[in-house]
């Protein structure tokens, strides 16, 4: 029997992924459930292990960008299958017939296609990993030509180029204006080019609303303070993100549409609160940065220490690349805590939403300010808020539903324990 292994779903709203390595080579034996390639997103490496046990057949080579459910690999069951399955995707390529961005078994080197030039004019097409790596080494991919299918630059085409110092094109310098000096130059690639054409999408697809509000949370970070006096006993130096999102939690029970998604015409309204911990990663310069979001799933089933030891283990793995595809996989809502970095008193900021969710929670940093309680002043420790939405999923009466309930939560704590 021969098998068919497609690309996976790892995530919602993943189209595509890119074959970043695989571990078996051509006709090679693979067991069931033993790793057989790395996959390539847009934030992550994944590993994924054989579905089935047989002799490899590569349908989509290192370096190709693959759609969803679309083949990446055939397994055969025995040596004779797999010689038979290898004639007919020899056949197929010698009528002229493979579809585009497949290629037929891949024995070596040699049985690659001489590169292709582009057309004058023509945008040539290039493979999401063959970008990736140009733009950390500096190099130009207008200078290459391409040897993957239909003229495509592949990891191999950048590869050469790099081992070739002659090949690589001198970076472009736009000129200056008189006086002027440049202080540092920062490629827009990798990790910062994947958060840009997301934030970007996200910015001209949803029709963001926002909303600013306070909330009283006195009760609240007076509790946390008996919390942290029982650290050591406890385990963990609970945070204020995981009263939060045990709030956030509870709030999307009371009003559904909160936890929702919105793809194509239709609005998936979720069971599972999965809510994404939006994540600052440092970067290894003053100029680099980069953001994650690791989701911590089924919250409203949990309580808040056991959040807490999540969103711990979530951020640590972020910030050390440890992160899995399960880890940034299915979340429904996200939670962007501003607390700490955003400066100023009274400071949040218009989150994007993080598609295809159609809400993004922003609590800011808690300070003491004078309020006005029955006619008196009194000093009340406030929290300000943001948050954004979809105006296409949802209106202004289950968001007011929603600040309504969140404030009661995080103003009355004791209520996170019902």
């Amino acid at each position: 029997m021969i098998r068919e292994m497609v690309m996976p779903q790892l995530a919602m709203g993943m189209s595509e992924g890119t074959i970043a390595e695989w571990a078996v080579a051509e006709g090679g034996r693979v067991e069931k459930d033993v790793i057989l390639l790395s996959i390539e997103t847009e934030k992550v490496v994944t590993d994924l292990p054989s579905p089935y046990r047989g002799y490899l057949h590569i349908c989509a080579v290192v370096g190709t960008t693959v759609p969803v459910e679309q083949p990446i690999a055939q397994i055969a069951e025995t040596e004779e299958e797999y010689r038979q399955l290898l004639a007919s995707a020899k056949a197929l390529a010698a009528s002229g017939s493979p579809v585009a961005g497949m290629a037929p078994a891949v024995t070596a080197p040699a049985a690659v296609a001489a590169p292709a030039v582009s057309a004058p004019g023509r945008r040539q097409p290039v493979s999401g990993l063959a970008k990736k790596i140009a733009a950390q080494n500096g190099l130009e991919l207008a200078s290459l030509a391409g040897s993957g299918p239909g003229g495509r630059i592949v990891k191999r085409d950048v590869l050469a180029a790099l081992a070739s110092p002659a090949s690589v094109a001198a970076p472009r310098t736009p000129a200056k204006a008189a006086g002027m000096r440049e202080k540092a130059r920062v490629p827009l690639a990798g990790m910062r080019k994947a958060i840009a054409e997301r934030m970007l999408k996200s910015k001209t697809t949803a029709a963001h609303t926002y909303v600013f509000f306070e909330i009283d949370v006195t009760k609240l970070v007076a509790a946390r303070k008996t919390i942290l006096a029982r650290e050591e006993e406890l385990g963990t130096r609970v945070s204020m993100t995981a009263f939060y999102a045990r709030a956030m939690a509870l709030a999307c029970r009371q009003v559904p549409i909160i936890n929702s998604t919105l793809v194509g015409d239709e609005i998936i309204v979720w069971e599972n609160v999965n809510i994404g911990i939006a994540t600052a990663l440092p970067g290894k310069s003053e100029y680099e940065s980069g953001l994650v979001v690791p989701v911590l799933r089924d919250v409203g089933s949990k309580g808040v220490l056991e959040i807490d030891r999540e969103i711990r283990r979530l951020v640590a793995a972020a910030r050390d690349g440890s992160l899995t595809a399960r880890d940034t996989a299915d979340g429904t809502v996200t939670l962007s805590s501003t607390a700490g970095f955003m400066g100023g008193e009274w400071c949040v900021s218009t989150p994007l939403l993080n598609q295809p969710q159609v809400f993004n929670f922003q609590p800011g940093t808690p300070i003491e300010k004078p309020v006005v309680i029955d006619g008196a002043i009194v000093i009340r420790t406030m929290l300000p808020c943001g948050l954004s939405f979809d105006h296409r999923a949802m209106d202004g009466v289950p968001v007011a539903s929603f600040n309504r309930k969140i404030a009661d939560l995080l103003s009355h704590p004791e209520l996170m324990v019902l």
